[in-house]
């Protein structure tokens, strides 16, 4: 898979409400380097890839909210990895449009270890960023526009827990799967600030 500058782009991959793009943001800001955020063209892509025949983004695609939520978290992660690892040559493309000269800090839980790996990142462009479940439930509790996004299962409760335990199976996965392949990793647990968990990427990635 053709890329640009690979010394020129820095991976954050983990797990949801870590910190991750608050991160991204403080660094591009800080040093002005380009943010691709993963997130931002997800369904997009998702839509696009369904459109052109892909037939998992179609599945995906045409899902509704009792058929996401309300099954079975393993499954639910599993699907999760596999449509990340659908989408990665999208994300990869966008990236590839970006100026060869500037820096580019490429944010989501997309970019998992196994995807990063396979086109060549070294260990000091990657780091992937996990929180503990109990830090994960509490921000998911803050923020507003979960209860919206739930509104349409019949069952809000049982969907939010299975939302939850769906992404403690992904850090947990994406976790050994960092450790396996000698990239950094760091947990948040609340007992760092995010200034200090800022510092500790900048150190990861050498820009400090």
């Amino acid at each position: 898979m053709k890329m640009l500058n690979k010394n020129n782009i820095y991976f954050i991959g983990g797990s949801p409400c870590c910190g991750k793009s608050t991160i991204a943001e403080m660094i591009c800001k800080q040093y002005g380097y380009q943010y691709y955020k993963a997130d931002n063209h997800l369904l997009d892509y998702v839509k696009i890839g369904s459109e052109q025949g892909d037939e998992w983004l179609k599945y995906v695609s045409e899902m509704s909210p009792d058929q996401l939520w309300l099954r079975e978290p393993e499954i639910l992660n599993k699907e999760e990895i596999t449509t990340y690892e659908r989408l990665f040559a999208y994300f990869i493309e966008d990236i590839n449009k970006f100026d060869n000269n500037i820096p580019v800090i490429a944010e989501g839980a997309a970019f998992l270890p196994h995807l990063i790996q396979k086109i060549g990142i070294d260990k000091s462009h990657y780091i992937c960023i996990i929180p503990t479940k109990e830090f994960q439930i509490n921000q998911y509790s803050k923020r507003e526009w979960v209860n919206d996004y739930l509104s349409n299962c019949s069952d809000k409760e049982k969907a939010f827990h299975n939302w939850q335990e769906r992404d403690t199976l992904f850090a947990k996965s994406a976790y050994n799967s960092t450790k396996e392949l000698g990239y950094t990793t760091l947990t948040v647990d609340g007992n760092r600030t995010i200034d200090e968990n800022y510092r500790y990427v900048l150190n990861v990635f050498g820009i400090i």
